[in-house]
């Protein structure tokens, strides 16, 4: 048996799918995925090579590394992303001047990984001379914190691009000791 909707449901169905919630919105905050996202896709394309220092506990390693996955390597950077629509309100903003961008969590959004981000414009290019950030997660089982930092300059071509990053921080699951890592990458 074949059961019939009412006009009006009908039409509130035709309507939701003509019409998608709209995912174009302006940004808020700096668009520091988009520019991320950006560098990766010209990193890849270099390939250029890179100094790394890397520390987890107590063990270090110095090396000079040619092939690097870009997108795994800044990935934490675009975890770094607050343009997402849930958070339009969930973060102050400073200005201290026009080339800086402050973003500090409302103490009420304690539960975002986000904590702060600042990006730092450079004066002639309006691109991104320094981006940092913190992100920290918290829950009954496991705490993080990691503090990045990205810095960009002229490049080759006269393009801007990534010079520099470094990632820091701890990751501890209850009951285990506290891995601290470092990585500090120099792009040549």
């Amino acid at each position: 048996m074949i059961k019939f909707m009412a006009p009006g449901l009908v039409m509130l169905m035709l309507f939701a799918c003509d019409n998608p919630v709209e995912t174009n919105q302006a940004n808020v905050y700096f668009d520091v995925a988009g520019y991320v996202r950006a560098q990766v896709a010209t990193l890849k394309r270099q390939n250029p090579t890179v100094q790394k220092q890397t520390r987890i506990k107590d063990k270090s390693q110095n090396q000079t590394v040619k092939n690097i996955d870009w997108s795994r390597e800044l990935e934490l950077f675009t975890q770094a992303d607050i343009n997402k629509p849930a958070f339009r309100k969930s973060y102050d903003v400073a200005r201290p001047d026009s080339l800086t961008y402050h973003y500090t969590l409302k103490p009420t959004e304690e539960k975002l990984a986000v904590r702060s981000l600042t990006v730092i414009l450079d004066a002639k290019t309006r691109q991104p001379r320094l981006i940092e950030a913190v992100l920290r997660t918290q829950n009954l089982l496991y705490e993080s914190e990691r503090k990045l930092t990205l810095g960009s300059g002229p490049g080759s071509g006269a393009r801007w691009q990534v010079k520099q990053y470094k990632l820091t921080g701890f990751q501890q699951l209850t009951y285990f000791d506290k891995n601290d890592f470092f990585v500090e990458g120099r792009v040549q």
